[in-house]
């Protein structure tokens, strides 16, 4: 595989510039010790460990509502009141214990059944793309974000590389992605290309990637006009 094949994905990735303040949440000082740091393309890694350690040791609740705001940072009108509303509803220990549980579990073994139980347990039942980035920042190398940029990519990209009998997501015109068992199904092909991509891209490539990578690749390539290539 030429360099060029690979350097695709790799300036991509590369271009990935997702920069957060937490300490712009507005009640972020009713929680000390959180919401009070910047996330930056070189510590989201950490800042998925921080989330994932919360997660195993069923630690402090508080860092769901910090990726709820990172999550939702790009959308100024809502991004308070969702991880206000996220933060209320988890500062109840049994509710908490649920998400916990919910998180593990849908990661296990990723099912429609599993992820409506997120759902609810994270207090989103109409939602999607933010109860999937708890599974993602939970199992970042099994498991990709999806927004409405990566839902277009997907629907347009993905018969070029040999996903094209695969289901899309269900979309507004707006491009949200809607709750339904439709894009549930969708989700795990994207999932499952994203992990493809990972062995080939270690194959072709001898870059270590998660499917987190691949879908920033993918994120900014969309945004970008950015061409990947196929990789075999």
């Amino acid at each position: 595989m030429t360099d060029s094949m690979c350097n695709s994905w790799v300036i991509a990735r590369g271009e990935y510039d997702w920069t957060v303040d937490l300490v712009h949440f507005r009640l972020g000082r009713n929680y000390p010790g959180h919401f009070d740091s910047k996330i930056t393309p070189q510590n989201t890694a950490d800042f998925e460990d921080k989330f994932r350690g919360a997660i195993d040791q069923s630690g402090s609740y508080e860092v769901a509502g910090e990726v709820c705001f990172w999550k939702n940072y790009g959308i100024p009108q809502s991004r308070d009141r969702l991880t206000e509303r996220l933060l209320r509803h988890l500062q109840v220990s049994d509710n908490w214990y649920k998400f916990v549980d919910a998180t593990r579990e849908l990661s296990g073994a990723p099912s429609w059944s599993k992820f409506k139980t997120l759902q609810k347990a994270c207090n989103q039942t109409s939602g999607f793309a933010t109860p999937l980035t708890f599974l993602a920042f939970y199992s970042p190398a099994e498991y990709p974000m999806v927004d409405k940029h990566i839902a277009f990519w997907w629907t347009e990209n993905k018969g070029k590389y040999g996903y094209g009998n695969l289901e899309v997501f269900s979309q507004r015109d707006d491009g949200w992605i809607q709750p339904a068992q439709k894009s549930w199904k969708a989700y795990i092909c994207w999932a499952r290309f994203c992990r493809e991509y990972t062995r080939l891209m270690m194959k072709n490539c001898s870059v270590n990637w998660r499917a987190r990578d691949i879908e920033m690749a993918v994120w900014e390539a969309q945004k970008r006009g950015l061409s990947l290539n196929v990789l075999l």
